[in-house]
């Protein structure tokens, strides 16, 4: 992982920790996602319980469900949320917390009412629960850099029969059902043998609403001063601590800043952060939140695109506290060991990065850090949900569906031979080994990673994982032969058992006036600038602007070239979830990279690339074109190695064009766990 190098040790960050009365084996905590793998009903679903215990085999302190839903099934704003709303849905965590406490670690919920993010009521026709009622939403341009099937998602709460979008402002006696729902949902948890419960007093939720002096506008006694706007989350505490006394853990996440006009300061934080501690709050949960109106606010706060965006928040808030802290935002080991040496924190969430690695405290405790798989960034995780759909992780295929993608021994090992050394090719091959099975890689290329080699130029997180690559095929004993093309003849004369085929597609040039030009080059064109170091400079039209187009533009621009995108949609970074797609395109155009979307190709000449679109015809400038856009599966070693009997696979691009690195991780998961 980049930032881990040389550190030989994490004595602060795997030190035992407490928090109220709970003990923790060490100080990395699972943050609270929200994953939409709950069953319908709101029970605790099979594929939860499995991505859970992952964790906790992974040695963390302590797990945590994000979003679990005190007053289902109002109050949630997906259709798969998690609730504890009811006495029949505490038999679900009771078999949750004995998976998770048979790995020595402790599990917890957090605890929410969605308020103005409570799209199932919006979608059922009920209002949603505000302190007070909102002015009508905005919404910036990059919103609208969605694909028809996205967008159609997002709407979904939007359109249906019985959709209405309306609110309720809470009177006294809704204020009153709502700390009941808090409080009732506490002491489920302590009987279901769940360890602790984190209230979400952040994120735009309803506890949130009120503490917001951007959205709480009351004149009663739960508005105006930061006491005040405080009241329902003391109340909700000082409720739960009458029911479970001081013996059971339970904290609160609050929003250190609210990057919006008239929001949560960093002084509102400290200043709700005491007042919840004095009511009984066994720790605080530092995080932030943004203005919903801007496409790029989630990576500005609570899943920030900086590494470390939020310690000095977290720091601020510690001086203030005598209970612990919890901080969160892209947070590697390394910085968090040194914070927590500091004094600038107790504890550090991570949600990505255990995502990607569930083993990672394990592995830190072993000394193996560089067995640790990296996140690479891609939002995955985050944008599955925002589409409504369950979380995912680009790097990692099993993410969601540990249940059901086990890797395992195989009950009678075999010979494989995979074809092809990109990420397709390097994950099918590690899995298979891992599984007992003997395997040989063989790649054409004089290096391992495919193509992803010219994403490992142009991105450190990239990479990161072509190097964890390239050590797990080497630990797990996978024989690796580069530079050797195999024809069909060869790889059955090899006698395989079984042949993965993970070639790749083929990145064609489209049939465009000009793209024969000795300046076009097209992807595999681009390793003497990229791998090389061969200065690239002047102009640079580049025609795509899906993933492999866009680190072409960054790499290019940080080579001093004034760079072109011309693609064909209205969509950049087609396969980077929201929100980092639109966080993407905001910080390549804020850099100076133009970005052209719904671009017509009409021709290329020696000096220029001319185009159309609903604007007219345009003439870019252009030294070098690059060509990303064309791109094709290719089935025809796999197709004739099945003419000749062989038991053949395809995995990654090589079957369906530019399915990127989700796809090819995922199908070769999948295809290894099978054979």
């Amino acid at each position: 992982m980049t930032g881990m190098t040389g550190v030989t040790g994490w004595p602060n960050l795997l030190a035992p920790g407490r928090i109220g009365a709970l003990e923790l084996r060490n100080r990395i905590v699972m943050a609270p996602m929200g994953e939409d793998l709950g069953d319908l009903d709101g029970q605790v679903s099979a594929a939860q319980m499995a991505y859970l215990e992952a964790r906790a085999r992974g040695g963390l302190a302590m797990v945590m469900l994000g979003s679990v839903a005190v007053s289902f099934p109002v109050g949630c704003s997906n259709a798969r949320q998690t609730a504890i709303s009811d006495d029949r849905h505490i038999a679900g965590w009771q078999e949750a917390a004995r998976r998770v406490h048979r790995h020595g670690s402790t599990i917890a919920m957090q605890l929410t009412q969605a308020g103005s993010n409570s799209l199932q009521d919006t979608l059922a026709g009920r209002p949603m629960w505000v302190a007070s009622e909102p002015g009508p939403p905005g919404r910036d341009d990059l919103y609208g850099m969605v694909t028809a099937d996205e967008g159609a998602r997002m709407m979904e709460p939007f359109v249906g029969p019985d959709s209405k979008l309306f609110y309720k402002v809470l009177d006294h006696d809704d204020i009153a059902s709502v700390i009941d729902d808090f409080a009732s949902a506490v002491v489920r948890a302590r009987e279901a043998g769940v360890d602790g419960c984190e209230l979400h007093a952040g994120h735009g939720y309803l506890i949130d609403g009120f503490l917001s002096p951007a959205k709480n506008h009351r004149t009663d006694e739960y508005g105006g001063s930061v006491e005040n706007r405080a009241r329902l989350l003391v109340e909700i505490l000082t409720e739960i601590r009458a029911r479970v006394g001081d013996d059971f853990a339970v904290w609160c996440r609050i929003n250190s800043t609210e990057n919006r006009p008239g929001g949560m300061t960093l002084d509102d934080c400290i200043a709700v952060a005491r007042i919840a501690e004095a009511a009984g709050a066994d720790a605080v949960h530092v995080s932030a939140y943004h203005d919903p109106a801007v496409a790029t606010g989630p990576t500005d706060s609570y899943a920030p695109h900086v590494p470390g965006l939020l310690i000095d928040n977290a720091r601020a808030v510690k001086t203030a506290l005598r209970v612990p802290v919890i901080a969160v935002g892209r947070i590697d080991p390394a910085a968090a060991d040194a914070a927590i040496a500091d004094g600038a924190f107790d504890f550090v969430s991570m949600a990505r990065m255990i995502l990607a690695e569930p083993e990672l405290p394990n592995l830190l405790a072993a000394g193996k850090p560089e067995e640790i798989r990296p996140c690479v960034y891609h939002y995955r995780c985050i944008g599955n949900i925002f589409v409504r759909g369950q979380v995912r992780c680009a790097a990692n295929g099993s993410v969601g569906r540990e249940d059901e993608l086990v890797v395992g021994t195989a009950p009678s090992p075999r010979s494989v031979l995979v074809i092809g050394g990109g990420p397709a090719g390097m994950e099918a091959a590690r899995v298979a080994a891992l599984r007992g099975h003997s395997v040989t890689l063989v790649d054409a290329a004089p290096r391992l990673g495919g193509r992803w080699v010219y994403a490992a130029a142009t991105s450190d997180v990239n990479a990161d994982l072509l190097r964890w690559f390239e050590h797990q095929l080497e630990l797990h004993g996978v024989d690796v032969r580069l530079g050797e093309r195999l024809d069909p003849d060869a790889a059955i004369g090899l006698a395989p058992d079984a042949v993965v085929v993970a070639t790749g597609a083929r990145w064609n040039r489209p049939e465009i006036p000009g793209v024969d030009l000795p300046h076009v080059r097209g992807v595999d064109d681009l390793g003497g600038w990229l791998l090389d170091g061969a200065p690239v400079g002047g102009d640079v039209v580049v025609l795509g602007g899906d993933l492999p187009g866009l680190g072409v533009a960054e790499a290019a621009h940080r080579e001093a070239a004034r760079v072109t995108v011309l693609e064909a949609s209205d969509v950049f970074g087609l396969h980077l979830g929201l929100p980092g797609r639109w966080r993407r395109v905001h910080d390549l155009r804020a850099a100076g990279i133009t970005l052209a979307g719904g671009a017509e190709v009409l021709e290329i000449t020696p000096r220029s690339v001319r185009w159309r679109d609903l604007d007219g015809d345009h003439e870019t400038e252009a030294t070098t074109v690059v060509v990303t856009d064309d791109v094709a599966p290719d089935t025809a070693l796999a197709d004739a190695l099945r003419a000749r009997g062989a038991d053949v696979t395809v995995v990654g691009d090589a079957g369906v064009g530019a399915g990127l690195l989700e796809h090819a991780m995922r199908t070769a998961l999948e295809t290894a766990v099978a054979l």
